[in-house]
């Protein structure tokens, strides 16, 4: 395998693939990243067993090649070498199909390869049937959800994030059982088979990094025990984790008694203020009290002291409640809202808080008071 391309080119797609690569490697050969030259192009391979990202160079965008051939290249240092190279046109060579020469003009590197009978076989098979979303409600589907997501590996299904068709409907849940985020959205066409699975927090994580904010179509292909994702040039595919999702529908009631309709950036910003006073302390807790057209926004440390702030407020109702939480919690929540209002639902100070924007139906997030005594 012997090929020139310029830098920019190479690193784009080398640093999609290494996002696949994890600490958790244990078959050393997944330490590298696999390099086929074919007569279609260059394609970049990147795993760890359980998210494979695959990257596509096409034959148009490689400035020469002289042969075609494979190479499990160390992931390590290949980045740095790359980005630190004096050159913006770069050669590639593959030497007794043990090393391979990076080089310029001036300078080269010589990097040990693995044997690339070793790099275990990954199949990455579309399905007949599958679900299209422009890379920009991806994004933001992501966005809105993943921040809820557990890093707990007590319950590993809450390091997932529900991904659920019925239809036309898409559901994406994610809850680390204390906070709650769902994002629902209308498919273009119906889909004939009901999906049920979770996705791995991490690979969630890895999607959101790579797609970019365009209207670009990406293609989902779902399986028995695996999930792939087409964006351009670049394959994703994850396994998907076992079992079953909790069931959430039933933590969100149809009717509040408290109905609060307030600015998002004011009760941001008042959030952020009480935080600071908060911030030694372990639940970060902030407590609210909402009378008539007023919110008192209040928290403090008895080592530290005390901050009081009030906003105005319209409510549907006259009647004092009391709630404490996190404010931390809070303002994650608060944080992917795109818009001017939101709405917070309250049932009462033991039963969760709903936020909501105004104008955008298809969020629902949720938080657990804390009780305070």
């Amino acid at each position: 395998m012997k090929f020139t391309i310029e830098k920019n080119i190479i690193l784009e797609g080398l640093n999609d693939a290494t996002r696949a690569l994890s600490q958790k490697i244990t078959i050393p050969v997944l330490n590298g990243i696999k390099f086929e030259l074919t007569k279609e192009g260059l394609y970049l391979m990147g795993s760890d067993s359980e998210l494979t990202i695959k990257t596509f160079i096409p034959e148009k965008d490689i400035k020469n090649i002289d042969s075609y051939g494979i190479a499990i290249v160390q992931s390590k240092y290949i980045l740095d070498m790359i980005r630190k190279m004096p050159s913006n046109v770069i050669d590639f060579e593959v030497i007794d199909n043990q090393k391979i020469k990076i080089s310029t003009s001036s300078n080269e590197y010589m990097l040990n390869c693995y044997n690339y009978n070793d790099y275990p076989n990954i199949v990455m098979d579309k399905s007949k049937e599958y679900i299209t979303l422009k890379a920009s409600l991806l994004k933001e589907i992501i966005n809105q959800t993943s921040y809820a997501l557990s890093t707990q590996e007590v319950r590993p299904l809450l390091t997932g994030m529900n991904f659920k068709v019925t239809g036309n409907i898409l559901e994406c849940i994610a809850t680390d059982s204390y906070r709650l985020s769902k994002k629902v959205v209308n498919l273009s066409t119906a889909n004939d088979n009901s999906i049920n699975i979770v996705i791995p927090g991490r690979s969630i994580n890895e999607i959101e990094k790579i797609i970019q904010d365009d209207d670009n179509d990406i293609e989902i292909h779902v399986f028995t025990n695996k999930i792939l994702f087409i964006y351009k040039d670049i394959m994703i595919q994850s396994n998907l984790l076992s079992g079953s999702y909790p069931q959430t529908n039933h933590f969100i009631p149809d009717d509040f008694v408290y109905m609060i309709n307030l600015s998002l950036r004011d009760f941001f910003d008042a959030i952020d203020r009480a935080a600071l006073l908060t911030q030694n302390k372990e639940k970060n807790i902030v407590k609210i009290k909402i009378q008539d057209k007023e919110m008192v926004i209040t928290s403090g440390a008895a080592e530290i002291g005390k901050t009081e702030e009030t906003l105005k407020i319209d409510s549907n109702k006259k009647d004092k409640i009391e709630i404490s939480f996190s404010s931390k919690y809070m303002l994650d929540a608060l944080k992917v809202i795109k818009d001017d209002n939101i709405l917070l639902l309250i049932n009462s100070d033991d039963k969760p808080i709903f936020i909501k924007s105004v104008e955008d139906e298809t969020l629902t997030e949720l938080i657990l008071p804390i009780k305070t005594f």
